[in-house]
């Protein structure tokens, strides 16, 4: 018969545990920049890809830094860095994506607007 204990178990001596916020940057970001490829040929996508992006970016942020506070219990810095990297360059092309459709919405609607004056 199995004893009932309280706690698990401690892992074993020099393994280190993934920092869970780090992997989910990494898909958050991923998530962003797929969409935000997608938004290329359908324009309905709208803020998803901004919004995961930089909740990517932010989660990314916050990996890091508990990564570092934990004096080397955890990993995946490097997972919480590329997020954040991710996360930070799918931001800044999601707004250029919404201000280059905004203009050309924009300037498709101009020759209507036009019309009415010649």
């Amino acid at each position: 018969m199995y004893r009932y204990q309280e706690s698990p178990p401690p892992p074993p001596a020099g393994s280190k545990n993934t920092n869970t916020l780090a992997l989910i940057s990494l898909i958050a970001s991923g998530i962003g920049i797929l969409t935000l490829l997608l938004s290329l040929c359908s324009w309905c996508l709208g803020l998803f890809p901004l919004i995961f992006n930089i909740a990517g970016a932010v989660m990314g942020f916050l990996a890091r830094k508990k990564i570092d506070e934990s004096g080397g219990v955890q990993s995946g810095r490097k997972m919480a860095v590329a997020g954040m990297i991710m996360g930070l360059v799918g931001a800044v092309l999601s707004i250029i994506m919404i201000v280059l459709s905004i203009i050309f919405s924009g300037l498709l609607a101009l020759p209507d607007f036009l019309s009415d004056f010649y």
